[in-house]
């Protein structure tokens, strides 16, 4: 949830206050110290998936990229923070027309995950349609768009859908 260097700043004033409650004789200042090995252990099992995927959200590619390369372990993060890094991977890897097949193989891999919520796993299946397509098979993208309509999503995602519908049959006609 919080970004690494978030995560340092914390680690840092609750070990260092923690230890100066510990030296003035506080019995509670082990709570206190006690914070530090737990947002460490957030960072191995959470990482700062939340910021990137919001970043990436935002069309703000960099700031994603750069998120995603504090994350040096992904096989310790949870199943649901490892759906999240493969589909920011996958986004990530479609910005460059040669990493398309990476990018797909990155978002079956979050399909294949544990997403949060229905509305998120529309929409995955609907980006995952849309680079399939993109990869010249546009009745297997029209199949996975169809499936991403049967999940249940918020009404803004309905105008997205139907923008990838109508980039599937444009990229269906050339």
């Amino acid at each position: 949830m919080f970004t690494l260097r978030v995560r340092i700043i914390l680690i840092l004033a609750a070990t260092t206050y923690g230890a100066y409650k510990f030296a003035y004789g506080h019995e509670s200042a082990y709570l206190v110290l006690l914070a530090a090995p737990l947002l460490l252990w957030g960072y191995f099992r959470y990482g700062p998936m939340r910021p990137a995927f919001n970043a990436m959200n935002r069309g703000d590619f960099d700031t994603a990229r750069q998120l995603m390369e504090t994350v040096k372990f992904p096989k310790l993060l949870s199943a649901e923070s490892k759906a999240y890094y493969h589909w920011v991977n996958a986004v990530l890897a479609s910005q460059d027309p040669n990493a398309l097949a990476y990018a797909e193989d990155e978002m079956r891999l979050a399909l294949g995950g544990s997403i949060r919520t229905s509305h998120d796993r529309c929409l995955a299946t609907a980006m995952l349609a849309q680079m399939v397509a993109q990869g010249d098979d546009p009745e297997s993208a029209m199949q996975l768009l169809t499936d991403a309509e049967q999940f249940r999503h918020k009404e803004s995602a309905s105008v997205y859908l139907q923008e990838v519908r109508a980039r599937i049959e444009q990229l269906s006609k050339v």
